[in-house]
């Protein structure tokens, strides 16, 4: 991903979340059921749970103004936001959101972010019902998505003995922005796949419907926006649990096409699996006997802390952190 240009606390992200996350939780509320630190916050409300998220889509963060039309980021701030309801196996009510633009921006262009935003909200029936317009020195989209759920589905929850699954597609997203990035000569023969990878990457989908589906199968559930060797971890120490991600059966997740794309592109097909950013897949935990139709298995829990790539000699590695904006 393109390089975050804020000043970069010396403990990263989750060392700055967690600081912010001690002094906020000060302040608590009857109507809090979760608070800070999954995917989103549910408040309760009657017999209903509210589920709020808010993600942003920053001009020179997340993504590039030569490489995505105002249509495409308009569309891709709401799927974002969306996808951690999808984690959390709710269904989307309403969004709003916070537009800032450049002085001089010209108003064709917001406009049309405004249609790939109707497109989006459309095909997730989650209407953008306000929101705010200001001034900034870049182009950003600032999105909170309201919706509800019964029992929302947790980061923790991750027992030994589970398997861990993934639905939807991991690397394509990755794939696509190095496509952007890298510019390559593509023989004939990797242009679906390479095309399949630029969508992926300009236009993801939250996988709401998904992510419905784990309700009574999951114990635990994320969506991987800031690459699976990252998102497991967090998924790990929520649980208090080991993680291990099994690269033969990751390589499965990997089609023939993607792995020669990846090769051109200077990064293996298990790579662009565990690094691959924004591919907005859904990663579970749960029993074997409950696992969800079109689910992949790629690993296991077990006892202990922590996560870890297994290769099929049975050796181990630990594995590196996911996409930091302090540090990334």
């Amino acid at each position: 991903m393109p390089k975050a240009t804020s000043r970069r606390p010396a403990g990263g992200e989750l060392s700055l979340i967690a600081g912010l996350t001690q002094e906020l939780s000060k302040v608590s509320s009857r109507a809090v059921e979760l608070g800070i630190g999954d995917d989103a916050a549910v408040l309760r409300v009657g017999k209903e749970r509210l589920v709020v998220t808010v993600d942003d889509q920053v001009e020179g963060v997340h993504f590039d103004l030569r490489w995505l039309t105002t249509a495409d980021v308009g569309y891709r701030a709401l799927q974002a936001a969306a996808s951690d309801l999808a984690a959390m196996g709710a269904e989307p009510l309403a969004a709003v959101a916070s537009l800032r633009a450049p002085r001089g921006f010209p108003e064709a262009r917001l406009r049309e972010l405004s249609r790939g935003q109707a497109a989006a909200a459309r095909e997730l029936g989650c209407p953008v019902v306000g929101g705010n317009v200001a001034r900034d020195s870049h182009l950003s989209v600032t999105t909170t998505v309201l919706g509800r759920v019964k029992k929302p589905l947790l980061r923790r929850g991750a027992q030994p003995g589970d398997e861990l699954w993934v639905l939807g597609e991991l690397g394509l997203a990755r794939a696509g922005l190095l496509l952007h990035q890298l510019r390559p000569k593509l023989p004939r023969r990797l242009a679906a796949v390479a095309a399949r990878a630029r969508g992926a990457w300009a236009r993801p989908r939250a996988l709401v419907r998904e992510g419905r589906a784990l309700q009574g199968r999951a114990r635990a559930a994320l969506d991987v926006s800031d690459g699976l060797a990252g998102d497991v971890q967090h998924l790990a120490r929520a649980s208090g649990v080991k993680a291990v991600i099994e690269a033969a059966r990751l390589a499965t997740m990997v089609t023939e096409d993607l792995a020669e794309l990846g090769d051109l592109l200077g990064e293996p097909g298990v790579a662009l699996a565990l690094r691959g950013g924004e591919d907005y897949a859904l990663l579970a935990s749960g029993p074997r006997a409950r696992r969800p139709p079109g689910a992949k298995v790629v690993g296991r829990i077990e006892r202990g802390r922590g996560s870890a790539l297994e290769l099929e000699t049975g050796q181990r590695f630990a594995l590196g952190a996911g996409f930091d904006h302090f540090r990334s």
